[in-house]
C-alpha cells in the first residue's frame, strides 16, 4: 500500500534528512508541501521534484483527502496547531522535537491522540541510533548493574559567533520557549527517560553567551529520576563537537555504558563498556551507521510507517509516543522554572579572595 504524505515546513532539516529518510522507505509518495509563505512552499516543490505546494496546512488538507502522513519541520511555535490539525483530519503525524513549546499544549496533544487514535510520534530520533539501542539492552539484561549515575551531552557550534552560522528563530522568544536546551537537550533528556525512566526533579543554570541573545546558549541541568539515579546534563549550540555531538556515560553498579554519536567518528558512533572497577574496558560491536544526518531518521520513518500500516515490523517499541515526548516538555518547562535555588558560597567576597584573584 503507497502511503501519501505531506510536509509541513520546508528548512534544511526537512531537506537534508526527513525527506530523504522519507523517500528510502518503500511504497511512499511525497505529495505535497506547506511552508511559511505559498513561495517558500513553491520554491521548495520545485527542488525537490514535489508536485503541489500548498499556503496553509487547511489548505493542504483540504486538497490531499487520501493523505496519510504529515511531517512537520517547523519553527516550534508551530508544532502543536500542526499536529493538532493532522491529529484531528485522520492523518499520522511525525513532529520535530519539541512537541510544543509548553507543558499544557503537550499534554493538550497526548489528550487528542488518545481520543482520535491516530498514530503520531516526535522526532527524537537519535533512540534508533545502533549504539544507544545497544546500552539499552545491556541495562535492560543486567550488565551495567544497578543504575547510579548518567551524565549527558550534546552540543555542536551551530552558531558559534566566530565560525558557526548566524542565530535564527530558534533564538527568538516568540517562536521558541527554550535555546539550546530546547535544540540539544531536549534530545537528551529524551534519551535520559528512555534509558533510566521518568524524571522527578530538576536544577538547570542557562547561560547567554553570543551578544544580545534572549535565550540560553548553554544549558546545564541536574536530575533526578523516580528510580532514585541521579544525572547531569549539558546542552549548547556554541561548544565544540560534530553533528551531533552526543556523550552519554551511564554509570551502573557494574559498569560503566558509554555512547558517542558524532560525525566525526569512523562510523559516527562508538558504544564503549567499561567494568565499574579496574580497568579492561571494550568497544563493543554494533550494527554500522550509513550516516549520521539521514540514518537514525530513516530507523525512525521505517518504524513509524510500520505503525501506520499496522504490519507488526519495524522497530515499534523504539517508537517515540505522545506521552513520553511531553514527559520531556515537562522537564523542559520544569527547567526553564528551575534556576533561582543558587546559593551563595561563604567568603568569596572576602578580601582574601580577592587578593589571591589578582595575582
Amino acid at each position: 500500500m503507497t502511503l501519501r504524505c505531506a510536509l509541513i515546513g520546508a528548512g534544511d532539516w526537512m531537506a537534508s534528512a526527513l525527506l530523504p529518510a522519507l523517500r528510502a522507505q518503500a511504497d511512499i509518495e511525497v505529495v505535497g508541501v506547506v511552508a511559511a509563505t505559498l513561495s517558500e512552499a513553491q520554491s521548495f516543490a520545485a527542488a525537490h521534484h514535489i508536485g503541489r505546494a500548498y499556503a496553509t496546512l487547511p489548505e493542504l488538507l483540504e486538497a490531499e483527502k487520501q493523505l496519510k502522513l504529515g511531517v512537520i519541520a517547523t519553527p516550534d511555535h508551530v508544532h502543536a496547531e500542526a499536529v493538532s490539525a493532522l491529529l484531528l483530519a485522520g492523518v499520522a503525524a511525525y513532529c520535530e522535537k519539541p512537541l510544543a513549546n509548553s507543558a499544557g499544549n503537550a499534554q493538550e496533544l497526548v489528550a487528542l491522540g488518545r481520543r482520535t487514535g491516530v498514530t503520531a510520534t516526535v522526532g527524537y530520533s537519535f533512540r534508533f541510533t545502533p549504539a544507544l539501542q545497544a546500552l539499552k539492552r545491556d541495562l535492560a539484561a543486567g550488565r551495567l548493574g544497578e543504575p547510579w549515575l548518567i551524565e549527558l551531552a550534546e552540543h555542536n557550534p551551530q552558531f558559534h559567533p566566530d565560525s558557526g552560522k548566524p542565530l535564527n528563530w530558534k533564538g527568538d522568544p516568540a517562536q521558541a520557549a527554550g535555546g539550546a536546551l530546547f535544540e540539544y537537550g531536549s534530545h537528551v533528556i529524551d534519551m535520559a527517560a528512555w534509558l533510566l525512566g521518568p524524571i522527578a526533579r530538576v536544577s538547570s543554570s542557562l547561560k547567554r553567551v553570543l551578544p544580545g541573545a534572549r535565550l540560553d546558549d548553554i544549558a546545564t541541568l541536574q536530575m533526578e529520576f523516580q528510580n532514585g539515579s541521579t544525572g547531569l546534563l549539558i546542552s549548547s549550540w556554541l561548544l565544540s563537537g560534530g553533528f551531533p555531538g552526543i556523550r552519554i556515560r551511564l554509570h551502573g553498579s557494574q559498569a560503566l555504558g558509554e555512547v558517542w554519536v558524532d560525525d566525526r567518528l569512523e562510523g559516527g558512533q562508538r558504544y564503549r563498556l567499561s567494568p565499574a572497577l579496574g580497568s579492561g574496558g571494550e568497544d563493543q560491536p554494533i550494527e554500522p551507521m550509513r550516516g549520521t544526518r539521514t540514518d537514525a531518521v530513516g530507523r525512525h520513518m521505517a518504524a513509524l510507517l510500520s505503525a501506520i500500516r499496522g504490519d507488526g515490523g519495524g522497530n515499534l517499541r523504539t517508537l517515540p509516543t505522545l506521552e513520553q515526548a511531553a514527559h520531556v516538555q515537562d522537564v523542559l518547562e520544569a527547567s526553564l522554572n528551575a534556576t533561582s535555588a543558587w546559593q551563595d558560597v561563604a567568603g568569596t567576597s572576602s578580601p582574601l579572595i580577592r587578593e589571591q584573584e589578582n595575582t
